[in-house]
């Protein structure tokens, strides 16, 4: 059957409506992240003893399988058109993994339901950073992906507001809470799903051989990848620095749990006079309201990051690995004492640190990929992003044998490592298109 060419007639890709939408995604997205930072991993790791391996091995396997499946799945996108719909299949089955969780369940049922959850919800990542370039302008793309990692963290929000609000008493309570995340996930995911799609020129064929066409393509990247310098060395520089930050993400729930596990037990733990106790409030809530000043802050970090993305996504990616830095040294030295000193370092260097990583990430794929590639190369991306979880397992082995504070400063070690590659990257020189304010 002859290949059809679909050129889209619809409204410009910047248009605001599908913008939106398009970032309300983000905000969507983002509650499934916080519902695993904030109620998933502590929930586990109160219930089942020595359990920080298990879950680090988990999500590690899951990320990899991910990883595995992101260039293939951003090729064939490339070469379908069919982004929207890949997007809704990734999106429901991540959706449906979450609801499950409401149901609990044992050890192995809930670690089953992590690893769906975590596959779905990483291979809907390679889709929806496909569909930029269909909803922003040419040389807005790193603005609007500032917006929407800003405006993103409203996700977190919507988790820990309903935390403080209607309080559990303790973690053990946290599978209805969850199965809520599944439904805020699924209302704000609905506008980008219905009405973002690729507006790309594509030829359209039947699927088996575009499948294969997606292999050889991927084949001929891979071998291309060596004398594409300064993608490689960005590739592996954001393999590092993400791989801290996803480990960062899924234990910092746990870690701030086990660092002021004693205080709050002495009725001693005070955050901003805000006394945290036996009689003053549950751990849950403190964890809630630190995680609240962390998605209000990655919020205004992401709004200014996002001004300056289009003309520095390199600088911005190493300022935010430089807070990360800080974050992690911070952290592991205030931890369970000065909790104002914890917040600034941990707290506020690792809010900075997500917003200018995430957002800057997206706007130097583009300014390196081909524009008739850039669902293949975001694929490439996808891998950085998501078989870098090596750190859950080393995190979740060191946890369990040596505690928090040990793992989190091991961490130090792939950051470095992602910071010296970063810095070796030299970017194309802007055209007026990619530079256009």
């Amino acid at each position: 059957m002859a290949a059809t060419v679909e050129t889209s007639q619809a409204s410009a890709p910047g248009t605001r409506v599908r913008s939106v939408a398009w970032v309300a995604y983000d905000l969507a997205n983002t509650i499934y992240a916080a519902a695993i930072t904030y109620l998933f991993t502590p929930y586990f790791t109160d219930r089942f003893a020595d359990s920080r391996t298990a879950l680090g091995v988990t999500t590690t396997v899951s990320m990899l399988l991910a990883g595995g499946l992101s260039p293939l799945l951003g090729a064939l996108v490339d070469r379908t058109g069919r982004t929207r719909t890949c997007l809704v299949v990734a999106t429901l089955t991540n959706v449906a993994a979450m609801l499950a969780f409401g149901l609990g369940g044992d050890r192995s049922t809930l670690l089953l339901g992590l690893f769906v959850a975590n596959v779905a919800y990483q291979s809907a990542l390679t889709f929806y950073n496909a569909l930029l370039p269909s909803v922003a302008a040419p040389g807005r793309e790193g603005w609007l992906s500032g917006i929407g990692t800003g405006v993103g963290y409203f996700g977190n929000v919507v988790v820990l507001v309903s935390l403080l609000l209607v309080p559990p008493a303790s973690f053990a309570e946290a599978p209805p809470y969850l199965a809520f995340g599944g439904a805020a996930f699924l209302l704000f995911a609905l506008p980008c799903l219905g009405l973002v799609r690729d507006t790309r020129s594509i030829a359209k064929g039947p699927l088996a051989p575009a499948l294969r066409a997606a292999w050889t393509g991927l084949g001929e990247t891979l071998r291309e990848l060596p004398r594409h310098r300064a993608l490689s060395f960005f590739l592996l520089g954001n393999f590092f620095v993400v791989d801290v930050l996803n480990t960062a993400i899924q234990f910092f729930g746990d870690f701030v749990k086990e660092s002021y596990r004693e205080a709050f037990a002495a009725g001693t733990l005070q955050w901003f006079g805000m006394p945290f106790g036996p009689q003053a409030g549950s751990m849950v809530a403190f964890l809630g309201t630190l995680g609240l000043a962390f998605s209000l802050l990655a919020f205004a970090f992401g709004l200014v990051v996002a001004r300056w993305t289009d003309r520095y996504p390199l600088a911005v990616m190493l300022v935010g690995a430089a807070a990360l830095g800080g974050a992690l040294a911070g952290g592991a030295w205030f931890a369970g004492g000065d909790t104002t000193l914890f917040t600034v370092t941990l707290v506020g260097g690792g809010a900075l640190a997500m917003a200018s990583v995430w957002t800057a990430g997206r706007k130097v794929v583009l300014l390196l990929a081909p524009p008739d590639r850039v669902g293949e190369h975001f694929g490439l991306y996808g891998i950085t992003v998501k078989v870098s979880v090596l750190g859950s397992t080393t995190y979740g082995v060191l946890a369990d044998r040596f505690g928090s504070g040990p793992a989190l400063l091991a961490q130090g070690v792939p950051l470095l490592l992602g910071i010296t590659c970063l810095a070796m990257v030299r970017l194309p020189a802007p055209t007026p298109a990619t530079s256009a304010r």
